[in-house]
């Protein structure tokens, strides 16, 4: 297991352990944390290999964190639950969670689509919990036993997880001050890249091979997204997947997006993405990446960038490549509809 998996593993446990001890030890503040009481877990069908104690861990783990909120340990509500059915007594969750003072109830769905793992949390509270929040937020499953071949879910866990319940709460900033800061981030999808030859001109490789050159620019762009913080792209094998969900198996990267892959896109809730052209002209290769969001009315451009490749070369193209995927991505603005 690598270092990082059970560094991560071995916090949500103690967390988990402690969390309630935290609370007893906040109790001289003069800002109280706020109780959540765990009302529901829901696991996806391609996640049967998770434990929920995994997700009680990363949440209560999370909880710690903020200073604001606490977790009703599970141990407490399980024997809290098993004496009242020993004496009978009929109850809701709702009940339960009174009974421990909570202010909140927490539903936490957990779904995972090839290597993307997605959270979605429902806070109840209020009066008798009726009023709600939802929050949603998605994660790279970035590790993987090298024996077992076992995906290593915690990491991303966290990461979901804290970028769902920070929308819930509608604080982006929740999990912002931890060394490695988690906030809220748009979802984000490369498609293709439009390539045009022109006749006439010097015969290019970098426009020759367009289709795996096209790959190598997605590739690279998701590279730099993954690391910026801003965005959570999905990779290639994960995109691919959801085209073909609607009997769409052969995307062609060097092309612009057709209308059946926005769909599919669109059904899945992604709620941006990067498309582009690479054109052959006199001076060269220029490269135009354009960054748009999903709106009700379709398709929103959000920032343009244009560069040019001078040399046929990959390195070149990378070198281009990353500076305009920095520039597009840096400028991005998020605006409501």
């Amino acid at each position: 297991m690598p270092k990082i998996g059970r560094l991560v593993l071995l916090l949500v446990i103690i967390a988990f352990n402690y969390s309630y001890a935290q609370q007893t030890s906040r109790k001289s503040s003069s800002l109280q944390p706020l109780k959540i009481y765990i009302a529901g877990i829901e696991i996806g069908k391609n996640l049967e290999d998770l434990n929920p104690s995994s997700i009680e861990a990363a949440f209560a783990f999370s909880m710690m964190l903020t200073n604001f909120f606490d977790m009703v340990p599970q141990k407490y509500v399980d024997s809290t639950r098993i004496q009242w059915k020993r004496e009978g007594r009929a109850f809701t969750i709702a009940e339960l969670a009174k009974h421990f003072q909570a202010d909140f109830l927490v539903y936490i769905n957990l779904n995972r689509f090839k290597n993307i793992l997605r959270c979605d949390i429902t806070l109840l509270f209020d009066k008798d919990y009726q009023k709600k929040s939802n929050g949603s937020g998605y994660s790279f499953i970035n590790y993987q036993d090298t024996v077992s071949k076992k995906y290593l879910y915690d990491p991303s866990i966290l990461t979901a997880l804290q970028r769902a319940f920070a929308v819930a709460v509608k604080d982006s900033n929740l999990f912002a001050k931890a060394k490695n800061p988690i906030v809220p981030i748009p979802s984000l999808v490369i498609t293709g890249i439009e390539f045009r030859k022109k006749e006439g001109l010097l015969n290019w490789s970098l426009f020759a091979n367009s289709v795996v050159n096209s790959y190598f620019i997605i590739e690279k762009i998701f590279e730099i997204t993954a690391k910026s913080n801003v965005y959570q792209p999905f990779d290639i094998e994960t995109r691919d997947s959801i085209y073909a969900t609607f009997n769409f198996f052969a995307p062609e990267n060097y092309k612009a997006p057709n209308q059946m892959e926005l769909y599919a896109l669109r059904q899945f809730e992604v709620e941006t993405i990067i498309t582009g052209v690479f054109e052959h002209t006199i001076e060269g290769g220029e490269l135009t990446l354009i960054l748009a969001r999903f709106t009700n009315s379709g398709l929103t451009e959000i920032n343009r960038v244009k560069g040019l490749v001078t040399k046929d070369s990959l390195v070149e193209l990378e070198k281009v490549l990353t500076e305009l995927t920095n520039k597009l991505i840096g400028k991005e603005i998020l605006t409501e509809d």
